[in-house]
């Protein structure tokens, strides 16, 4: 994805410019590697481990002093053969007090840092939506501008990019490094901080609330890397199933090739983990945040599981996690076209919902499916600006999963399913207080037949964790859905915490082997929203959009329903299915245009004038040239008179019935003719001002197989061409009927 790692280099740039050692000088030959620093953070309460390189056999002394001087903790260790030394202390608990630590070799001091504390530390990595930095965010960028300083209890490491990079960004190491060239520990009083994962900055900021002690982050992470290159050589070896998703992907490098290939330190086995991820491991972080994904999203759903549970497995025991898991707190993915499988995208959340469901007890997932998805051109649509709501729901997961804060640490999943009664019955875990809806009407799902024709449902919540799923026109239901299409920032069923809601619930199909047409969440059909956001394949494309357009009409929306008033005699209204690609006009590409499916649609209508208002028919158009009109149910007729009574009055027209050019004169065919639908139209006429007001449209599954019917009535011609029409058709008619 050559976006994504333009995006990497430009963001890595920021960071390289502004990381420096933070090396003291030396009294002797013994060295601190880089990942050391005045002002870094230990986890509290565990061991602070320090290395380095000394000469063979040195002994080496660590000791930690308050701030009134008084030795607080010390460690003794010898440098093994080969030069290295790892010598370390019992960490006390996290609070506001810096400490002094000095180093020495033989007793001779090599180091000193100051302002050192200890507290929360975690680590955050994954690709170019957790390296996005906190300058570049939606919160973060006015920050950054006025230069304001965050909390000095926030430390930071920060890694650069492309550690020891002398030549090009691709470079990479065969071999894991104990050293990170760059690497710098820097606090949220430091301007070079605004670098950091802008997910990052807003997880430890709330973190720091509640736990009221200082948090540290180590900030690794590389836009447009897969999780292969996460992964350890060690690890993937020790791995048949991982090893053999590598080598039947041609992904796998023998060490001894390393050189001689082109080189990618974005897709390359390992060259991450070398870079990066070895050289921290003498830290012990309470967890790991990570948000990756985008560069995989292809992958089975098996390989990405299985490469998760490995970095998990191996990043445990790396991180010193001898008894358990270390916790994963990670989150879905953002709206965005990847391919032309515009579900693809909806699948791989669902792969993440079971994901953490295999591992409930070091696991949790954030849903991110609402979150605005605006973006600065710098950085492209691929990278939504909103990094604060995915950090703040990453730190109220950590609270559940790590620090016992809550019983919901993770986005309710689908526990139980039960079918009664007409509807799809959803109960979940992971509810907190129990089921909200972000908003008055749930919106969002779907539900089907033993068709697999997916048609928008109606959804209550029934109890603190179930969710009633149902629809008139799906008698028998068989299967249910939600969220699951590429646009559905709309849907807004959460669990709850403390009265409000907490995580959006997680997407998910009841039944996946029930589906031949799922249903994409057409928001103009609710006539509730004057603009509607759209993920296009451009992103100079990818924007808000009127929901719905009008000809010699004006719209308004209040309440929940669409307002249309006009003082001309015909006046139409049309939602909007198509955009202006330079001079070519195209669908958009997150809508669906396949109508075919459907046998029925119906609305509410209601006449807010004094004068009778005239639907003079619906069109839907195949392209600028060929369209053809419902015939209202029950009629061979496509007009239907809505009178001034102020009262709503529903619609219902028949898509099994549909005249070609709105011709009732002539021959009504199947609605299978709907299969590409470009535009729809509904045209009223009236005789003066005209105010009427539109709700809930609703398409219902087609229960016929028909072909063309030749039942035109000669009356319902309104013209000469119909007449003649009406004429010939029938007489087609009686030829069919006579001969069979």
């Amino acid at each position: 994805m050559k976006i994504k790692k333009i995006v990497s280099f430009f963001l890595a740039a920021m960071m390289t410019a502004g990381c420096v050692t933070a090396a003291h000088a030396q009294s002797t030959s013994a060295q601190l590697y880089n990942v050391y620093g005045d002002g870094m953070l230990f986890e509290q309460n565990k061991e602070a481990v320090f290395a380095g390189t000394a000469k063979a056999d040195s002994a080496i002394a660590a000791e930690l002093y308050s701030a009134d001087g008084s030795l607080a903790a010390s460690g003794e260790a010898v440098t093994r053969a080969d030069g290295t030394f790892e010598v370390s202390f019992d960490a006390p608990s996290g609070s506001y007090e810096e400490y002094t630590v000095v180093l020495k070799e033989n007793s001779a001091e090599f180091a000193r840092l100051s302002g050192v504390v200890f507290g929360e530390l975690w680590l955050s990595s994954g690709q170019s939506n957790m390296q996005y930095p906190l300058a570049q965010s939606r919160t973060g960028r006015e920050m950054f501008a006025n230069r304001q300083k965050l909390s000095r209890w926030l430390r930071v490491l920060l890694v650069p990019a492309y550690p020891g990079n002398t030549t090009a960004p691709e470079f990479t190491y065969a071999d894991p490094q104990l050293n990170i060239e760059g690497a710098q520990w820097v606090n949220g009083e430091d301007f070079v901080v605004y670098n950091m994962s802008a997910v990052a900055y807003f997880f430890a900021v709330d973190l720091m609330a509640e736990l009221d002690m200082p948090v540290g982050i180590l900030n690794a992470s590389l836009g447009g890397s897969s999780i292969t290159s996460w992964l350890s050589r060690e690890a993937i070896d020790g791995d048949a199933g991982v090893k053999n998703d590598f080598v039947s992907s041609d992904s796998y490098i023998e060490q001894t090739e390393w050189k001689g290939k082109e080189q990618n330190v974005y897709g390359d086995m390992t060259a991450n983990y070398n870079h990066k991820i070895e050289a921290l491991g003498n830290f012990r972080p309470s967890g790991m945040i990570w948000y990756q994904g985008e560069s995989d999203i292809a992958w089975s759903s098996g390989r990405y599981a299985r490469a998760f549970d490995l970095m998990q497995r191996s990043y445990s025991e790396h991180f010193g996690f001898e008894n358990g898991l270390m916790p994963i707190i990670y989150t879905q993915l953002a709206s965005y076209i990847y391919s032309d499988n515009t579900f693809m995208i909806a699948d791989r959340n669902m792969d993440f919902t079971e994901m953490q469901k295999a591992r409930p007890e070091s696991r949790a997932m954030v849903t991110i499916y609402d979150v605005p998805l605006t973006y600065i051109p710098e950085a492209g649509a691929i990278h939504p600006e909103c990094k604060e709501e995915i950090g703040q729901r990453m730190a109220f997961a950590a609270g559940g999963l790590v620090y016992g804060s809550g019983e919901s640490c993770t986005a309710a999943t689908v526990k139980n399913t039960e079918i009664r009664d007409g509807a799809v019955f959803v109960s979940f875990e992971n509810v907190g207080d129990g089921l909200v809806a972000d908003g008055g009407e749930l919106y969002g799902f779907a539900v089907c037949g033993a068709d697999g024709i997916y048609v928008q449902a109606e959804a209550e919540i029934v109890s603190a964790d179930t969710v009633k799923i149902h629809s008139e026109y799906v008698a028998e239901p068989k299967s249910a859905s939600y969220a699951y299409c590429l646009s559905n920032m709309r849907s807004n069923l959460y669990s709850s915490a403390d009265g409000a809601p907490a995580l959006p619930v997680s997407q998910f199909i009841t039944d996946k082997s029930i589906g031949t047409h799922y249903w994409f969440n057409r928001q103009w059909t609710d006539c509730g929203d004057e603009l509607t956001w759209h993920v296009m394949s451009g992103d100079e494309y990818i924007k808000f959009y009127e929901s719905w357009t009008a000809e010699n009409a004006e719209l308004s929306y209040a309440d929940g329903e669409m307002n249309v008033k006009s003082s001309e005699s015909g006046f139409s209204i049309s939602p909007l299915m198509t955009y202006k690609d330079g001079t070519l006009t195209k669908s958009l590409h997150d809508i669906d245009t396949d109508y075919g499916d459907y046998g029925k649609m119906s609305f509410y209508v209601r006449n807010n004038g004094s004068a009778d208002v005239t639907l003079d028919k619906i069109k839907l158009c195949k392209n600028s040239a060929v369209w053809y009109a419902p015939a209202v149910e029950g009629t061979k007729d496509v007009e239907a008179v809505i009178p001034a009574d102020g009262e709503w009055h529903r619609i219902t027209v028949d898509l099994n019935r549909l005249y070609l050019f709105g011709n009732e004169g002539g021959a009504a065919y199947p609605g299978k003719k709907l299969d590409n639908v470009k535009n729809i139209s509904f045209e009223f006429s009236s005789q003066g001002e005209s105010s009427i007001s539109l709700d809930n449209i609703r398409f219902a599954p087609s229960s016929e197989k028909t072909g063309v019917r030749f039942d035109s009535d000669i009356n319902l011609a309104d013209n000469l061409f119909e007449k003649i029409s009406a004429i010939f058709v029938s007489i087609i008619g009686m030829i069919i009927s006579v001969f069979g």
